[in-house]
């Protein structure tokens, strides 16, 4: 979002220490920043009051001092969460430790900032609660986009496979020889369907990430897609952060890939790059003039594929802001290269 000074924030102080109260309230108050508005500060003392005043009044912003009566540490920050109609409040946290720890447990547990509070002065803490309002609008809207992408997954699958069921099960009474034309492309829509899904619901943006072994997965799914005598070769780790369900969507899809264009004795090989990882096989490789065009809903090359495999690949990829690029291989192979992924350290 951005800021208009004539509009005003609306702030809950949750702090004990009356000393470092009337300071924040000081750097809130007295702004003498063009790119910060002027703020009302609501002060309390306790979570209790907290809870109370969130059920009266609508603020923009909690800054919350991890050390209350009857709370401490992070735990403080689960009580808060636990309080009816916050989610939709960004909070920073506010404490007299350093511990780089702490501050990266705060942020997984929903704090949009950790603040120190020998190091906060005006400037600090009016940029904290400027980037904090930032990131929170930011994910309200990712989250409207997958409420809405939910919503139509839903409608597709109620509302198309109902009519596909009846016309499937009357195929039986058909009896001449257009009875297994018809079921061929009831099955070709239904598999259109199951892609469809899979793309609404697997392109959502990723908002929680957990540490992936990536070759155990890849491992695993080779073992549930249909690979003929194709052989897979992988490095010895690879871990990144990442949805690990949608990465074994993604990984079952470029198996199915390589096996469908590559051959029924394809090798395909799993490897690591500096800021990612690759897939790859030695089948046929694909045409550079349509290296972008793959990713595209619908474009296919087999007669009996519906063209969303590698579309549901890209659209995983940039639900977790990864870069997906076609390329040749060594051996003149399909190479698939995923960019600007987080590693994760194996446990």
């Amino acid at each position: 979002m951005s800021f208009n000074t004539d509009d005003g924030l609306s702030i809950l102080l949750v702090e004990d220490n009356p000393g470092d109260a009337t300071l924040f309230e000081h750097h809130l108050r007295s702004s003498g920043s063009d790119s910060f508005p002027p703020a009302s500060v609501t002060h309390v003392d306790s979570l209790a009051e907290a809870a109370a005043s969130l059920e009266t009044e609508g603020y923009d912003v909690v800054l919350l001092d991890l050390g209350l009566p009857n709370s401490s540490g992070l735990s403080t920050l689960d009580r808060y969460n636990e309080l009816d109609g916050v989610d939709h409040i960004p909070v920073i946290v506010l404490t007299g430790l350093r511990d780089d720890d702490a501050a990266v447990e705060a942020i997984e547990r929903g704090a949009q900032d950790y603040l120190v509070k020998d190091t906060v002065d005006e400037t600090v803490l009016n940029r904290a609660i400027r980037y904090a309002l930032e990131r929170h609008a930011q994910q309200q809207e990712l989250r409207r986009q997958n409420e809405r992408l939910e919503r139509f997954a839903s409608v597709v699958s109620h509302d198309l496979r109902n009519p596909l069921s009846v016309a499937k099960g009357r195929i039986e009474m058909i009896d001449d020889d257009h009875a297994e034309v018809v079921e061929r492309n009831l099955d070709r829509m239904e598999a259109i369907i199951d892609d469809v899904l899979t793309l609404a619901r697997e392109g959502r943006s990723v908002e929680e990430t957990e540490p992936v072994d990536l070759v155990a997965l890849v491992t695993n799914c080779w073992e549930n897609v249909e690979t003929a005598d194709a052989t897979l070769s992988t490095p010895a780790e690879i871990s990144i952060l990442a949805d690990k369900s949608r990465c074994r969507q993604l990984l079952e899809n470029l198996i199915r890939n390589s096996v469908e264009h590559g051959g029924e004795d394809v090798t395909v090989t799993l490897g690591r790059l500096d800021t990612g990882f690759y897939f790859e096989d030695d089948g046929p490789g694909i045409p550079e003039a349509e290296r972008e065009e793959i990713f595209e809903a619908g474009y296919t090359t087999n007669r009996g594929g519906t063209g969303f495999g590698l579309n549901i690949v890209s659209e995983i990829a940039d639900a977790h802001g990864w870069t997906v690029e076609a390329t040749a291989a060594a051996d003149g192979g399909a190479r698939f290269e995923f960019t600007d992924v987080t590693f994760s350290e194996p446990e």
